[in-house]
């Protein structure tokens, strides 16, 4: 197989992946409840001193090896958990009913951090998984160092007539519509002239996903209506969002951001910018930030 230069990654065409080809990554299960394991990609921080761990939640269905450039870079700086949500490929579930509420997630989260035995950590949320994050504070959770988001929003994204399309059709029928649905995302939902690498990432989420799965999850999420209170969010925060992006809600980053006090906002304008080095090296710097000034404090 082709080898694919690490940040060029993300938003090329390989879709199969033997994980071996990264001797830095490893591979963990983690029960989170009878019947259900979530895969979790960990990265060792490269400075064997640092105490920094980051905990990454992505967004529904999408794709680790979106997010692996990224990843290595805040190894650099700490140990990176990645974790693959209950609705992904890579999920193990050995029953059939399987919770999909946004509560179970922010379960989940926590059951994790439990696993791991983290004290004190950052996390990082992209679209429904910074939902995911900011839940799992909501619910009480121990609060973490510091908080980063990508492209946060309040509700489920999609139009009526795709919500419809999900809610009537038989999971089976995902692959036969599979090339009309590319078609939608590439010339309806893109910004394909200036911003084609949000084509590959969505591109590669959907011919990866599981459809059966996706469905139940969609189900669920299609009424989500965010009732969080972000005001009560109470540690450093770093939110990016594109003012491009068609897929998710631009406003709904600015008012989250509004709502979080002290929160920092940054509009990179296309949404596969969210993905990249300078994005990472925006967030190590957010991390290194707060650390010196809790090493001020004592």
């Amino acid at each position: 197989m082709k080898k694919v230069p690490l940040e060029k990654l993300p938003t090329s065409s390989k879709r199969k992946i033997d994980y071996r080809e990264f001797p830095w990554l490893k591979l963990d299960y983690v029960e989170v409840e009878e019947g259900v394991i979530l895969r979790v990609f960990k990265i060792p921080c490269k400075n064997k001193d640092s105490k920094i761990k980051i905990l990454v939640v992505a967004g529904l269905v999408s794709h680790f090896i979106g997010w692996i450039d990224l990843d290595k870079q805040l190894s650099e700086i700490g140990t990176v958990y990645h974790i693959e949500s209950r609705e992904k490929s890579s999920a193990i579930h050995s029953k059939k009913d399987v919770d999909f509420s946004m509560e179970t997630y922010a379960d989940d989260i926590y059951k994790i951090i439990q696993h791991y035995n983290l004290d004190e950590y950052y996390l990082f949320g992209d679209s429904f998984g910074s939902e995911m994050a900011v839940t799992y504070l909501d619910k009480g959770y121990p609060t973490p160092k510091g908080l980063i988001l990508i492209s946060p929003v309040k509700s489920f994204a999609f139009s009526g007539w795709m919500k419809a399309l999900f809610s009537v059709a038989p999971y089976w029928l995902y692959f036969p519509l599979l090339p009309f649905l590319l078609l939608v995302l590439k010339y309806f939902r893109t910004d394909i002239k200036n911003d084609a690498g949000t084509y590959y990432l969505n591109k590669r989420n959907m011919t990866t996903s599981r459809p059966k799965r996706m469905k139940k999850c969609a189900l669920h999420m299609f009424s989500y209506n965010s009732d969080v209170d972000y005001s009560k969010i109470k540690c450093p925060t770093y939110i990016f969002a594109a003012s491009t992006d068609k897929m998710h809600s631009y406003q709904d980053s600015v008012n989250i951001a509004e709502n979080i006090p002290n929160s920092i906002f940054e509009n990179l304008v296309f949404y596969h910018k969210t993905h990249s080095r300078v994005t990472s090296n925006k967030i190590r710097d957010f991390i290194t930030d707060v650390e010196g000034k809790e090493e001020k404090k004592n």
